[in-house]
């Protein structure tokens, strides 16, 4: 069999697949998160967020944005802390400590 046809076989499977699973994974909200600052970020966001800050309020929406865009600081942060771990999330210039307990995270401005 000659090259040609080995990469037209080999194309024409790759394509089926790709749109098998687009069709498949289209509209589900799967994501691969391996690294630990996203399993971290995504265990955070998955509870109540308790939000103790004095001064300005701000929306819980942009709360979650920060959260899921920052970055875990494990160097500075407590993960063997009981009962609650904490964390110290980076968003841009703004730094959160977040306490996260085991049915809530309590969010701190630093």
């Amino acid at each position: 069999m000659s090259f040609l046809k080995r990469l037209y076989y080999f194309s024409t499977g790759l394509v089926i697949g790709l749109v098998f699973l687009f069709f498949i994974l289209n509209g589900k909200r799967t994501s691969c998160n391996y690294g630990p600052s996203a399993r971290v970020i995504d265990n955070i966001i998955s509870k109540e967020l308790v939000l103790k800050h004095e001064g300005d309020s701000i929306a819980f929406d942009k709360l979650y944005s920060l959260i899921s865009k920052g970055r875990v600081r494990f160097n500075k942060s407590e993960i063997r802390n009981e009962p609650c771990a904490i964390y110290y999330v980076e968003s841009g210039d703004l730094t959160l400590l977040i306490e996260n307990c085991e049915d809530q995270a309590i969010v701190k401005f630093k």
